[in-house]
Parts: C-alpha cells; sequence; structure tokens
C-alpha cells in the first residue's frame, strides 16, 4: 500500500489516471504508466492478494482483527492446509517469497517514484568535484554576476529559508558553470534559470543534492540560448534529467498515446464532466516534455536532424489526433456528448509537418477536411476545426502547444474553415494555382477519419499525376520562385540558407517540380518521401544525374544542420558568411539550371 500510494503522491498530480481508490486498480495504473515495471507491479500484486487471503483466514479462525501469525505449530499447520500448502514450512516458505519482493520495490519505492520510465537509479548525491581554477578576470566576473542576482528584487524579497538554500546552490553553480565551454555564458544563463525558480525550493534542492544534473543543465543552457530559455520557461523539466539514461532512449509513441488518453479521460470535474483546462494543460505538459527529451538528445548528439524532425513530427500527429478527440464532443449537443462516436473529420498537413521536417517551434500547416452528408455537417465540422486550432494555439498556464497556419486552405483567409472532401477535390482539378499543387507534393494526412486520409490521397496522387505542359510548368514555378525571393529580402551580405539562390528553397522547387512535371511516367515520385530521397529516386530513373543529385541532397542535408543548429542558438534567420557554402550553392545553382534553366 505505501509503494502504490507514494508514487501516487508524487506523480497523481500530474497524471490523473494513477488518481485511483481501488489498490490494485492503482496498481494496474502504475505498471501501463511505466512506473512500475511488469515483473514489480506483478509482484505486488500477487503479494497483496496471497497476503489479504493470510489475513482473511486468520480472521476467520480467530473471529477478531488479527494480523500475527499463529504461534502454536497445530496453529501453523492449520494455517497451511487453508491456504493450500501441504506443511508449515512450505507455507512459510511461499511467504518469504512474497515478502522479500515487497521488500525489495518498498526499497526501490523512492528511487523509481516520481521517474517513470524504468526503475533504474538515479545518480547519488556525490560531492562536489574540486573547484576547477579560473583566471581572475573570469572569476571575477562570474562573482560580479552573482552579486547581481542576490541583489535582484526577486531574490531578495525570498524567505529566509529559500535564500539560505539559494547561498547553499551558488558555489555548486559556480563550479558547474566552470567546467563548460563558455563559463561565464553558462554561469548567466543559470543564474537566470534560479532566478525563476528560487520561489519553488524543491528545484532549489534538486540541484543543491545532485550535483551530476546541475552538471547537466550547465552544459544544455550553455550549449544553446534556446534551450535555457525552454528550460526557463518549463522547470517542470528538471525532473527529467535526474533520469539521463531514460532521457537518452527514442519516445515510445505508441506507449505514449495511451497513457496520455488514460490521464486525458481521467482529468473530470466534481459533476463528471471534462475538466478541459486540466486537459489542455495536460498536453502541453507531455509535449514540452518528450520536446525537451528530444533536445537533450540533440545537444548530445545522439540523434540526427532528420531522426529529431521525424519525432517532433510524431509528436505533432499524436496531439493533433488527440485534440480532435477532445473537441469532438464539445462541438455536439448535449445528449449526444455521452456517446459521440467517431467525427467524419480529417486533418491534412503542408508544408514541414507534410513534411516531416518540423524543428522545436515550426508553426503547423494545417487543413481540415470532411465527409458527412448531413445538413448541419459544414456548420458543426467548421466548429470543430475552430475548436481544434483553439486547443492547440491557445496559451494557457503551461503554455501552448503549436502555432497553427489555416491559410494553405482552398481560396486562403476567405475559404471556409473545413471543407467537404468533395469540394477539395474539385477545387485541386478545376480552380487551383500551380503554387498549390506544388504544396500538394508535400502534404500527408495526419489524424482523423482514416478513409477521409485515404481518400485525401488518391486525390493527391491523381492531381499530381494530371498532364501538364512542362514549359507552362516551367514558367509559373520561376515565377513563383521569383514570388518567395522578394517577399524573403535579403540585404545583409550574408547567405541566407533558405530563401537565397542556391539554397533550400531552390531544391525543394526542383524536386515539387520532377514531381508534377515527371510522375506520370514515374509514379514512384508520388510518395510523400522528402527531397533528399526525391532526388535519389529522380536520378535512379534517369531525369537527374546521379551524382549532381547526391552532391543535392548532401546539400540539402548540411543546409538544414546549419540551420537548426543557428536557430538553437537563438538565430532568427538562418545565415552564415557567403564563403562557408560556396561548394554547396554553386552545385545546388548547377541542378537548377538542369532542371530548370537559368
Amino acid at each position: 500500500e505505501f509503494v502504490v500510494q507514494l508514487n501516487q503522491l508524487i506523480r497523481g498530480g500530474r497524471q490523473p489516471s494513477l488518481q485511483q481508490r481501488n489498490l490494485l486498480a492503482a496498481l494496474h495504473k502504475q505498471r501501463r504508466a511505466g512506473i512500475l515495471d511488469e515483473a514489480q507491479a506483478a509482484g505486488l500484486e500477487a503479494a497483496y492478494v496471497h497476503l489479504r487471503r493470510v489475513e482473511h483466514m486468520l480472521q476467520y479462525r480467530e473471529d477478531e482483527q488479527t494480523h500475527l501469525l499463529p504461534r502454536t505449530d497445530e496453529g501453523m499447520a492449520a494455517l497451511a492446509r487453508a491456504m493450500g500448502c501441504t506443511d508449515a514450512a512450505g507455507f512459510l516458505a511461499e511467504l518469504d517469497r512474497h515478502r522479500a519482493c515487497v521488500s525489495q520495490c518498498f526499497r526501490d519505492a523512492f528511487r523509481i517514484a516520481g521517474m517513470g520510465g524504468d526503475a533504474q537509479e538515479p545518480e547519488a548525491p556525490q560531492a562536489e568535484p574540486p573547484e576547477a581554477a579560473l583566471p581572475d578576470s573570469l572569476a571575477d566576473a562570474m562573482q560580479a554576476r552573482i552579486d547581481a542576482l542576490l541583489d535582484s528584487h526577486r531574490i531578495r524579497s525570498l524567505p529566509r529559508a529559500s535564500l539560505q538554500r539559494l547561498h547553499a546552490l551558488l558555489p555548486g553553480l559556480t563550479r558547474a558553470a566552470a567546467r563548460t565551454d563558455d563559463p561565464l555564458v553558462a554561469l548567466q544563463r543559470l543564474l537566470n534559470l534560479v532566478e525563476h525558480i528560487a520561489q519553488r525550493s524543491a528545484y532549489l534542492a534538486l540541484l543543491a543534492e545532485y550535483p551530476e544534473t546541475l552538471a547537466r543543465v550547465a552544459r544544455i543552457v550553455q550549449a544553446s540560448p534556446w534551450a535555457s530559455e525552454y528550460l526557463t520557461r518549463y522547470p517542470l523539466l528538471l525532473d527529467s534529467l535526474i533520469e539521463w539514461r531514460s532521457l537518452m532512449q527514442a519516445p515510445d509513441f505508441p506507449a505514449l498515446a495511451e497513457q496520455l488518453r488514460s490521464d486525458l479521460d481521467a482529468c473530470l470535474l466534481p459533476d463528471g464532466q471534462p475538466d478541459v483546462e486540466q486537459q489542455m494543460n495536460l498536453m502541453r505538459d507531455v509535449q514540452h516534455q518528450i520536446t525537451f527529451q528530444l533536445l537533450a538528445q540533440d545537444l548530445e548528439n545522439v540523434i540526427s536532424v532528420e531522426g529529431l524532425a521525424d519525432h517532433l513530427s510524431a509528436l505533432a500527429d499524436l496531439m493533433l489526433a488527440e485534440a480532435i478527440r477532445r473537441v469532438w464532443p464539445q462541438v455536439l449537443p448535449r445528449e449526444r456528448r455521452a456517446d459521440p462516436g467517431e467525427p467524419r473529420f480529417a486533418i491534412i498537413a503542408y508544408g514541414k509537418l507534410g513534411g516531416k521536417e518540423i524543428g522545436y517551434a515550426s508553426d503547423l500547416d494545417l487543413v481540415f477536411l470532411y465527409d458527412d452528408p448531413d445538413q448541419e455537417a459544414g456548420e458543426r465540422y467548421a466548429k470543430l476545426g475552430r475548436r481544434v486550432a483553439s486547443w492547440l494555439s491557445t496559451l494557457t498556464s503551461s503554455g501552448r502547444l503549436y502555432e497553427i497556419d489555416l491559410r494553405l486552405r482552398p481560396d486562403g483567409d476567405a475559404g471556409l474553415l473545413a471543407l467537404p472532401i468533395d469540394a477539395f477535390e474539385h477545387y485541386q482539378l478545376t480552380q487551383a494555382w500551380p503554387w498549390e499543387h506544388q504544396a500538394l507534393t508535400r502534404a500527408r494526412f495526419v489524424a482523423g477519419d482514416a478513409a477521409i486520409g485515404a481518400r485525401f490521397e488518391d486525390i493527391r496522387r491523381r492531381i499530381l499525376l494530371l498532364p501538364r505542359d512542362p514549359e507552362a510548368l516551367r514558367r509559373e514555378v520561376l515565377a513563383m520562385r521569383d514570388k518567395i525571393s522578394q517577399g524573403h529580402p535579403n540585404r545583409s551580405g550574408d547567405f541566407d540558407l533558405k530563401h537565397d539562390r542556391g539554397g533550400m528553397v531552390d531544391i525543394e522547387f526542383i524536386t515539387q517540380f520532377l514531381v508534377l512535371s515527371q510522375a506520370g511516367a514515374h509514379p514512384e515520385l508520388l510518395d510523400n518521401l522528402g527531397n533528399i530521397a526525391l532526388l535519389g529516386l529522380a536520378a535512379r530513373a534517369g531525369l537527374i544525374p546521379g551524382t549532381l543529385a547526391a552532391e543535392a541532397a548532401n546539400a540539402y542535408r548540411v543546409f538544414r544542420r546549419r540551420q537548426h543548429a543557428l536557430r538553437l542558438q537563438g538565430a532568427d534567420k538562418a545565415r552564415v558568411p557567403q564563403a562557408e557554402f560556396a561548394l554547396e550553392r554553386r552545385t545546388v545553382k548547377e541542378l537548377w539550371g538542369v532542371v530548370l534553366g537559368s
């Protein structure tokens, strides 16, 4: 009981599904949440059932509230027979096995509770390593930053106990910062973090008690101002740094989806209705946690940029699917909410999410489709689309999930928020501009009704297979490329990795032109596989030179890596000195000339 209740106390506030009164039900929830592993949960359940049976036998025999084993040989023999054992020795051996299991779980409780994942032990508090020798000028600058923090109004107004904890932490902060590549930057960012969490003494205690965790925080904040700001905005994420090995593992999205759904189902008001505010905050907390897990792996160089984008895209897909599930009952008449059924509604992703290339802070370009003959369907699904967008983008006490862009729907801001799929098909066949067909090359179904998703994919493929005049298409693509250049002027003298000629947009336009002009003869180009894979397919089909395709694909890869690194450093625009990628730019321009002419 203590093990289960301790886990409930520590994790139940964040994971409402753990808030179970029945002990075995609570135990099962903790197993499904990964707080207890399969062996521990099975052992505890078997021990609990066994001990309760022993308790019942004792109380039935003695007719009183006793929990003491019989003190006579005759009494023990009778208890053993009642429990189905041949003798007292066999009964005691079985009892000892259960007791050993429970004792081990009890010892593990403090290092399992509140950490999820596997039952590995967090680092034990360690003695601080010897202080690194710092140049006098650096030591003076660091001390000046500390003095400035201590003189701030927020710190001076702390309660005495919190102030004492802060003073106790400061030497460790200095040592952790001194061991990074840029001690002064690391210390300043650590101090910014501490200033924001100083009112929460538990966080100060965590950093003071676990110097290795503090060292990890120092490395993360020094490596990336974006990561530093993210951790400062969501200090709840500090807990995850204790269990470093789990943090370095790939997210298990099916298990994550199952646990999230269970926790959201448990977010209820006293009258039994869903607690929408708690649900929205919970989804944001989970999204932040997985994003930070990926960020930590990114900064440790254990995940590629492509792998990172795949995981971030899968996370967004999961959140979109769950948003539909939570919002759908809200748009129905009250009498239908108890059994809402499934909406005949789907979300289509374009742009970076459509191509599975999103970054940490990417907007989501979405289009909403439905397929429902009900006369009120248009109004209902438009309302669902508005609510989904609001659910994702509203700023709550836990932040926001995603910024949403709905302008890629037919007719843009003037168009219907949710479109019947028949109308979408008609628009794409008769009214869409060529650039809209370009955008369709990177579109995919991400959430909602799978039948609508399959119908969309069929429409997408048929649109991309339409016969086109290559010369007319080339003129349209060139004109659109010029518009993008005009919309993103660069007067800095540096090379903009994305928008300048020879950059990422040129590669994207090349692949889009190849798909639109050649998919009829080479249908393997229809799959939404990303620019690098499409260049390889085009080369194997003999549409572009193989060596040039490989070099352009590598250019796209290194552009993405550099763009990502710049974003982690807080850069608004991905720009580098002109000479940095001169060879890659020449390669892209050469391929552009081969495919699209000058």
